[in-house]
């Protein structure tokens, strides 16, 4: 009997010692999706006293984590219950009117970096957390407390930030924007410090074995009164105005990197500055950065006016922040190294802030790869090839920006009616889902560079991909299996060696994209029109735009205008101008044809003699030589041979066709005025250069 009074007692102990307290315990778990998902399942704040009341009975015992994070949870759960929170300005007003919920549908999209807010909505004080009767309520921040005092985040008050940047001429609208967007982001700030210093700290006293000196009145935090006054909005509005930047540059800096509003504004001589572990500065003020940014590459390194480079600096996210600040002389010296120069890349103003703010890791790892012996591209035409603009959807794909946040990013989260912690928890597993996709996106990207340039050097023979990154890029990115049908059907069906294809390929990339069958019914069509089949390889490797013609809309037309003129062999004259084909009927072939019959008695004679003649441009050559010879010289025209006129270049027409002995400048004189006759603006232009 001692024995079963003995067992139940320990059965006590025991579940006493477990639990920590009477009743049953209900679980409480985190959303999946929650950034901060906590280990612990179950809640009781008087869990870890218990474990330290025990360990004193029997020894020193290390103790063990709680089954609950109570303090935690009531945090995180306030979260839930509470609106967005309106910082007070100085006067105690908050900014109810201009806040705008973060599933507000009249909210205009916007930009921020990617250091995006974990909770928009948060209680900054310490103390139990009710619940709001409002959607919406302002929280005043006691001066005496010593956690983020209202002394210095209230001037992040929306309205407050709004007001400051009216008086420098922005309009209501984008003004509240930017105060909003500024606001937003630093109470985001504030939250996700004081919880990672929680956690930190927890996990560390946890670790020690001691229990973790928390009540039921919430999270302790406190930012000391230098680090405080670290923090002045209107320094850095007064800085920016200073470097000759407008309201309305300041609003778009803040709208797409409101981090900037927190950083320090000027240098003092006597602050620490803070270094990484490779002895590099990991801050600087604004001061600094535009010294860096604005001033020296912009304005110095890439000599763009004052207006451009406030232009760039509106379109370009993170310019000014540090790491943006750097990272953009790095890309511009790397450009620079690989042979573009400052006033090509300067020229370009609407691609240069897209340059800029991508990563210069990622571009020179795309160096290193195009300059590799898979592609053998020389480092001097690089820098050419990715400044053009046609190079965009190449940097995007393995330099691409780092992604920004945008309303309506938040509108399609709130669209699934999820709670404000469910709200920031989607959000921020859609930027770590983003991320990992951004990395397997570059990575899925080069392993397609490498097919398609490995079927290429194996299917065409190609060697030099200088030429085709240089006109079409893109083509790096097509179906592999689509061009290795491709070059195969050229190659046995049509007959074109490897060279051909190479040149074809070379000279016309976008031939790649195009379906075989497509490309079959064209040669079909030149098969019918009695084209020598030995005469197609020649054809298509010259002429291989000629494949991408429609047989309905572009070929038959102009195989019924040449059977009108007269042609009978149409074979032959499409040999010997491929290119006939793709011309147009109205703007092309009909005015020169009308024209000839004009100057020439035997019209049809010479088309079929020289069909090049439908090559050259009407007003340009054709008219300005045959007027030049029958109302400048007086020679008679109609017998003149088409291809004696029209195939010599202007000086030698002018010494052999006009006889003239002045070396072409009476016939040149004669095309500067008939030009300029015929378009005035081209005239006005030559006025100016003389002038």
């Amino acid at each position: 009997m001692d024995t079963v009074k003995l067992i139940i007692a320990l059965i006590a102990l025991r579940f006493d010692r477990a639990w920590g307290f009477n009743g049953s315990i209900t679980l409480r778990t985190l959303p999946s999706s929650s950034p901060l998902r906590v280990a612990w399942a179950t809640s009781n704040d008087d869990l870890a006293q218990n474990f330290a009341t025990n360990e004193q009975g029997e020894g020193r015992q290390k103790a063990k984590a709680p089954l609950v994070d109570s303090a935690l949870l009531r945090f995180l759960s306030s979260q839930k219950k509470s609106g967005a929170v309106l910082l007070k300005d100085e006067n105690g007003q908050a900014s109810a009117g201009n806040a705008t919920p973060l599933d507000s549908p009249n909210v205009a999209s916007r930009g921020m970096e990617v250091d995006f807010p974990t909770f928009v909505s948060e209680n900054l004080v310490e103390g139990e957390i009710e619940a709001p009767s409002t959607a919406s309520s302002a929280i005043d921040l006691p001066s005496d407390k010593p956690i983020e005092s209202q002394s210095w985040l209230s001037q992040y008050n929306a309205q407050r930030v709004a007001l400051k940047l009216q008086a420098l001429g922005v309009d209501s609208d984008a003004a509240i924007k930017s105060g909003k967007i500024v606001q937003d982001y630093v109470l985001a700030r504030v939250t996700r410090r004081r919880i990672r210093k929680f956690l930190h700290e927890r996990d560390a006293l946890w670790e020690s074995g001691y229990p973790m000196p928390l009540g039921r009145k919430g999270i302790k935090e406190s930012i000391s009164p230098a680090a405080a006054s670290s923090f002045d909005i209107d320094g850095v509005i007064a800085v920016m105005s200073e470097y000759g930047l407008t309201g309305n540059d300041v609003a778009a800096v803040f709208s797409h990197t409101p981090s900037v509003a927190m950083m320090r504004a000027r240098t003092t001589g006597n602050e620490v500055q803070i270094e990484d572990t490779n002895g590099k500065r990991k801050s600087f003020a604004l001061e600094e950065t535009l010294d860096r940014a604005f001033v020296g590459l912009l304005s110095d390194t890439l000599k763009l006016r004052r207006y451009d480079a406030r232009k760039v600096l509106r379109a370009s996210p993170g310019l000014l922040t540090t790491n943006g600040s750097v990272s953009a002389v790095q890309v511009v010296n790397l450009m620079v190294s690989l042979g573009s120069s400052t006033n090509s890349l300067a020229r370009d103003k609407t691609s240069l802030p897209t340059l800029l703010c991508r990563s210069p890791a990622l571009i020179f790892r795309l160096v290193a790869f195009l300059s590799s012996a898979q592609l053998k591209v020389p480092l001097s035409a690089i820098g050419p090839i990715l400044r053009q603009k046609q190079s965009a959807a190449l940097l995007n794909a393995v330099a691409p920006i780092k992604h920004t946040i945008t309303l309506d990013a938040y509108d399609d989260i709130a669209s699934k009616n999820l709670t404000s912690l469910n709200t920031e928890s989607e959000i921020l597993g859609y930027f770590k889902a983003d991320n990992t996709m951004r990395q397997q996106k570059i990575e899925e990207s080069y392993r397609t560079i490498e097919d398609v340039a490995g079927v290429l050097r194996r299917s065409a023979g190609i060697r030099d991909f200088r030429t085709i990154l240089s006109s079409h890029p893109d083509a790096f990115f097509l179906n592999v299996t689509n061009i290795d049908l491709m070059t195969h059907y050229l190659r046995e069906d049509v007959g074109m060696t490897k060279d051909d294809i190479a040149k074809a390929i070379q000279t016309f990339p976008i031939l790649l994209e195009q379906d075989v069958s497509r490309v079959e019914d064209v040669v079909e069509f030149l098969l019918a029109m009695e084209v020598d089949e030995d005469d197609l390889p020649s054809i298509l490797r010259s002429f291989p735009a000629t494949l991408l013609l429609d047989t309905e809309k572009d070929m038959i037309p102009v195989v019924s205008f040449l059977r009108d003129i007269g042609v009978r062999n149409i074979g032959r004259f499409v040999t010997r101008l491929p290119p006939v084909l793709g011309y147009s009927l109205e703007d092309d072939l009909k005015p020169k044809w009308d024209f000839l019959k004009e100057v020439c008695q035997f019209d049809y004679f010479e088309v079929v003699r020289f069909p090049a003649y439908f090559s050259y441009p009407l007003e340009r050559v054709i008219k300005m030589r045959y007027e030049y010879l029958r109302d400048i010289k007086q020679i008679p025209i109609e017998l003149a041979r088409v291809d004696d006129v029209l195939r010599f270049g202007d000086r030698d027409f002018s010494n052999e066709i006009a006889l003239d002995d002045d070396d072409g400048a009476a016939f040149s004189k004669f095309v500067e005025d008939r030009s300029g006759a015929l378009h005035p603006s081209i005239r006005s232009r030559r006025k100016q250069r003389n002038r």
